[in-house]
């Protein structure tokens, strides 16, 4: 059972109801020295000060952002994200590009596209 986008048919039908949920709970979110470049200067921050703050170094270089001790996204804050016009490609690009088997159960947009019978039993 590996990760997938929508169909072409469920991108059509999917709306996100800015819940947050998919923000919140344990997950990694990687980003890219130019990510990280983005969202400092929407910051109107350095780099170095954005990594020091927002970033943990992960395997092999790259880096993720960090998570409040609750397990949110630390950009999380009622239920929007504070980069949300630079926000990394891993989050522009959920549930579009990709899912997994929870994704359902945190999301309901999604939940509502296995209601309407585009997304149940399809892994």
């Amino acid at each position: 059972m590996g990760d997938r986008g929508l169909d072409t048919q469920e991108r059509i039908a999917f709306q996100c109801l800015g819940c947050g949920n998919c923000c919140r709970g344990e997950g990694f979110v990687t980003v890219s020295e130019t990510e990280i470049e983005r969202m400092a200067g929407y910051l109107k921050i350095s780099v170095e000060r954005f990594k020091e703050t927002y970033t943990v170094g992960a395997i092999f270089g790259d880096y993720w952002i960090r998570e409040k001790p609750n397990r949110d996204c630390i950009f999380l804050e009622n239920n929007r994200c504070l980069v949300h016009p630079v926000k990394p490609d891993q989050c522009r690009s959920f549930p579009f590009s990709w899912s997994n088997k929870d994704s359902a159960e945190i999301c309901p947009a999604m939940r509502k596209l296995a209601s309407c019978g585009l997304r149940g039993g399809k892994e």
